[in-house]
């Protein structure tokens, strides 16, 4: 599964699931995350969804430490494709007795409880919450981040805080709230620029993370009515290799059309 994993061979993926959780090599709490994973993975949003939803009720009657962190690792996915997808009350229904799980167990040092977070945070800001429960949240979860980093100084620590910064900005544009998605950006390119000092950084993920930089604080620049330097930046970002990728070309469209 593993190997799967990392050649990105997700309908190997599938198949393991099955043939492992058989075997019994292989918990049903497990086996539903990975398929979920390489579903979503394939695009196939809703039967990830299922899946997902599956492992966690699976959880609830497991015993082992292990099969309680896929349960969290199903929330922490589920609650994306719920924030994407607009469903912001499903994704707080099913997100804060988790959050408030892993605190109560003080197992809130895992980049999953951090997106989890982020996630529940980010529908918060668009359900009308208070901007103190809000901002409160999202510092909680960018201390948590950091800390990680502090205690680990490693590839992985580094790019799953760098994810949640990408989240709290992406969401804060999103949900047009422009001055915590321009606190962020800058936090974000703060941390982009410690990590890119580290050795063997892949030059290719830095382009695609300093792309993201850059569009993320045009956009927030001009939610803010700053317009001039919205436009600077913007113009460094045309320079990244990101910006002429699919996913770039369509942040582009997004600022471009805000701007008119």
């Amino acid at each position: 599964m593993t190997t799967a994993y990392h050649v990105k061979d997700f309908d190997r993926m599938l198949v393991l699931a099955d043939s492992l959780e058989q075997a019994g090599s292989l918990s049903a709490v497990k086996a539903n995350y990975w398929r979920g994973y390489a579903c979503d993975r394939k695009k196939q949003l809703y039967q990830a969804e299922a899946y997902w939803r599956k492992s966690m009720e699976d959880a609830a009657s497991a015993n082992s430490r292990e099969d309680r962190d896929y349960y969290v690792k199903a929330a922490s996915r589920l609650a994306n494709i719920l924030c994407i997808r607009g469903d912001y009350e499903a994704t707080l229904q099913m997100a804060e007795p988790v959050v408030a799980e892993l605190e109560a167990a003080r197992r809130d040092t895992t980049s999953d409880y951090e997106n989890l977070l982020v996630y529940v945070n980010c529908c918060r800001a668009v359900l009308g919450g208070s901007e103190t429960e809000i901002e409160d949240g999202f510092a909680r979860a960018y201390k948590k981040h950091m800390e990680n980093i502090q205690k680990n100084r490693n590839d992985v620590s580094y790019k799953n805080a760098i994810a949640g910064l990408i989240n709290i900005a992406y969401y804060c544009v999103k949900f047009k709230k422009y001055k915590y998605a321009l606190s962020y950006t800058r936090h974000f390119g703060e941390l982009l620029a410690e990590y890119e000092q580290r050795d063997g950084v892949s030059a290719d993920y830095v382009d695609r993370q300093l792309g993201r930089y850059d569009i993320y604080k045009a956009m927030a620049l001009k939610g803010l009515g700053r317009t001039e330097e919205a436009g600077q930046v913007f113009q460094a970002y045309q320079e990244t290799r990101f910006s002429t990728t699919p996913e770039g070309e369509a942040l582009a469209g997004d600022f471009l059309a805000e701007a008119d």
